[in-house]
This record gives C-alpha cells, structure tokens and sequence, in this order.
C-alpha cells in the first residue's frame, strides 16, 4: 500500500497527471502547454518511485537553469519527507552541474571555470558586443550541438573567421588551464564515452532519470541523459512542444 501522504498527492492529479506518475519504468515523453502542472506531475513521478521500493540515491532529476532546480528540489524534499527522507536525498541538479559533478568524480579539473565574455574581451580588448554575442552562439554550437573540439576543428586545412577564433579561444583556456561553461556538459559527455567505469557508476545513480523542461536542452544535454538511462531507458521527460 502506497503511503497516505503518496496517496493524497497522486489524488490531487488530474487523470492523464496520475497515470503519467505512476506509468511503469521505463521510456515516458509527457508533453504539456505552459502551467498545466509538469513539475507536479514530475515531483509526483518522483515520490510514487520512492513509495513504490525505488532506491532514492538511484534517483536523478535534472533541469534546465538553476532558479528551476533550486525550486525543484524544494518540491522534492517536502514530498519525500513524509516518507522519512533527510532533505538532498535525491540528486536534482542542472545539466551542467550534473557534468561538473561527472567531472570531479572522474578526476577531472573543474577549475577555474571562466566566463566566456571575459575571455573574449582579454584576447581582444576592442572587440564589439555584437561580436561577443555571435562568437558565443557560434562556440557553443560548435561544443553542444555539433560536438566537435578544437582538434577536430584544427584538422580544417582551410579554416574560416569563426574556426580560427574558437581556435584562439580553446587556446587561451587551455592556457589558463580553465573551462567554460559548455565544457561541463561537453567533457562530460567525453569523459563517460571513454571510461565506462564511470559510465557505470553514473548509470546507477541515474537508474531512474527525470527531466524537466525538455524542450529547452540542448543535442549535448539531451545526448547525456540518453546515454545515462540507457540501457534500461527508465527515462521520464516533460516538456512544453509550443515553447
């Protein structure tokens, strides 16, 4: 039997809510307009899984930004505690501070993470806003959503204005023996590519991986939580197709 505080939430879903909660493990996509309780029904994703016998450090919730996860996790330690769970006891973590995370246990550097503008601005001290903007959109293409690094890049035997400045940039981090921001979800994802004991280890921390805003990862964000629910795929998505 399910417990009364489990109970009394699953309750207060609505129909398609509850049967989306309580869906069996496994692969589940809830797509959902803006304010039709997607959190809720995932929170509630959660504690069924935990009343239900699921081990909770076996648990993982990721999101898009911080301000998300920080509330996120709030929703999670007040539905778990009824069930007798210290606060934390499930991880709930944004992609990139789940790939820090990843890194650090990987022994790898998470340190000094540097801001991509201040880079910019020091390698080119007249460099324009309007440039900045395009160079940052451009690099985190390059990192997230082609997946490629500066090696891969360096092999153009004829490289362009945009390959040559990510060159320079990778140049001036790998100089300061630093990191950006995409770099905690791209080397990541590196890293559990080539060591499966960690990819291992990680699997079993993310037995069960829910995701909350979907529809804002990005193809390295999205690559990560694939990789990391597979193979049992007990995947649970919600996100906003009109967003």
């Amino acid at each position: 039997m399910l417990p009364p505080s489990v109970v009394d939430r699953l309750a207060r879903l609505a129909p398609d809510q509850r049967d989306a909660a309580t869906a069996p493990p496994g692969p589940v996509l809830c797509v959902a307009p803006a304010g039709s309780g997607k959190t809720t029904t995932l929170v509630a994703r959660i504690a069924w899984l935990v009343a239900t016998g699921a081990d909770p450090s076996t648990i993982t919730a990721v999101t898009f930004n911080k301000l998300a996860a920080d509330e996120m996790a709030s929703r999670v330690d007040a539905a778990l505690e009824p069930l007798g769970l210290a606060a934390g006891s499930v991880r709930v973590k944004t992609f990139h501070a789940l790939g820090r995370e990843i890194l650090a246990d990987g022994g790898e550097s998470v340190e000094p993470l540097m801001d991509r503008e201040a880079v910019l601005r020091d390698m080119w001290p007249d460099i324009t806003a309007g440039v900045i903007r395009r160079l940052d959109d451009a690099f985190s293409r390059l990192k997230l959503e082609i997946g490629v690094a500066a090696r891969e890049v360096a092999t153009d035997p004829e490289p362009g204005p945009i390959a040559r400045a990510f060159l320079a940039y990778e140049q001036a981090l790998e100089d300061a023996g630093g990191l950006d921001f995409d770099d905690l979800v791209a080397r990541a994802l590196r890293l559990l590519e080539a060591r499966p004991a960690v990819l291992r280890r990680w699997r079993a921390k993310c037995e069960h991986l829910l995701v909350d805003e979907t529809q804002d990862v990005d193809r390295s964000q999205l690559r990560l939580a694939l990789l990391l629910a597979a193979p049992h795929n007990r995947i649970f998505l919600v996100g906003d197709d009109d967003q």
